[in-house]
């Protein structure tokens, strides 16, 4: 299991090392050659089988692709006009949306995608099993903790009633296996392998706490710079379409997307089968990819609650113009 999971963070290492490079090579004007600067990160992302199988090529387009570790320094890039679309988490684009309206959020890709996990033969059951246990978690910052909130949520536990412990994921699990702490708070493949191997348990995923696009929770999606976006419609719209193409690649040959995934991300495919079979992952139907204002400002008041997202100005106006459903609408409309 290990194995797996050290190779993905020497994956994530080199992308770190690459990324600066990168982005000074990329900090250029867009071309006339029709070329889209495309920001992905190491996890099992439909973007990896649209560059695999070269599905906007297909539509006329080249591309040019580069992998970061995590969504920050991808939104740093398309703030200095280095990245034109990118795979991003949520929470950190809800908080770049506070303060500066440069993106635009126009494809919801993946859901669920953390949780805890506690030990096979925990007596952990609920909330209350909670109280006094040692968990390890990634921080206050993080969605999971406002996760964490949640689940504790009317059960008469509080967050200061367990012993939080914050590390990385690779220290997560090195200390879940030498049983320095009862439970994790993580995402996969840190959560799916202990599973996997039948060292865990699920306790709570994020799709038990709020159901809100097919009973799943929001965790990714697809942005866009505004900028880049108004003289680009033809661009986005090829991306919503390969994307919908990924998703039926999924569904008809998971086989086949599996052994992409694995390639691109440093797991096992056995790990892909079963993080991706088994819901740590959700990929939305193609109707159901357009983002929504409502389903979005639920979510930034949930982060908001705990702390995890800010609320700086005219929250309404800022989501209205974050969320660009029209794209995903242009695409189904021609079916």
């Amino acid at each position: 299991m290990t194995k797996g999971i050290h190779r993905r963070q020497a994956i994530v290492a080199t992308s770190l090392a690459m990324a600066a490079g990168a982005l000074a090579i990329h900090r250029r004007a867009f071309a006339a050659d029709k070329t889209i600067r495309i920001a992905l990160q190491p996890a099992p992302l439909l973007g990896f089988y649209v560059k695999e199988k070269k599905l906007l090529e297909k539509r006329g387009f080249k591309t040019e692709w580069i992998v970061f570790p995590f969504t920050p320094p991808i939104l740093e890039g398309m703030a200095g006009g280095s990245i034109d679309m990118a795979l991003l988490g949520v929470p950190p684009t809800l908080s770049t949306a506070m303060r500066n309206p440069g993106i635009w959020y126009f494809y919801d890709e993946l859901a669920n995608a953390a949780g805890m996990v506690v030990a096979a033969d925990s007596k952990i059951r609920g909330p209350a099993d909670l109280k006094g246990k040692k968990i390890v978690f990634p921080g206050k910052a993080s969605q999971l903790y406002a996760q964490l909130s949640m689940y504790l949520a009317g059960s008469g536990i509080k967050e200061s009633d367990i012993d939080l412990v914050r590390a990385n994921a690779t220290d997560m699990t090195t200390l879940f296996q030498r049983k320095e702490v009862e439970g994790m708070l993580c995402w996969p493949p840190f959560t799916s392998e202990l599973v996997r191997t039948g060292a865990a348990r699920n306790l709570f995923s994020a799709d038990d706490l709020m159901k809100q696009k097919a009973g799943h929770w929001i965790n990714s999606g697809w942005g866009v710079r505004a900028d880049y976006a108004k003289k680009n419609e033809d661009a986005v719209i090829a991306v919503v379409e390969s994307l919908h193409e990924a998703t039926r690649a999924l569904r008809e040959r998971p086989d086949e997307v599996y052994a992409v995934f694995a390639q691109a991300t440093g797991y096992t495919l056995d790990a892909v089968k079963f993080l991706v079979g088994n819901g740590y992952n959700g990929y939305f139907d193609p109707k159901d990819t357009a983002p929504t204002v409502k389903s979005m400002t639920e979510l930034f008041d949930v982060l908001e609650k705990y702390g995890i997202v800010k609320a700086e100005g005219n929250v309404p106006a800022a989501m209205k113009e974050l969320i660009h459903p029209e794209f995903v609408e242009k695409v189904l409309a021609r079916k």
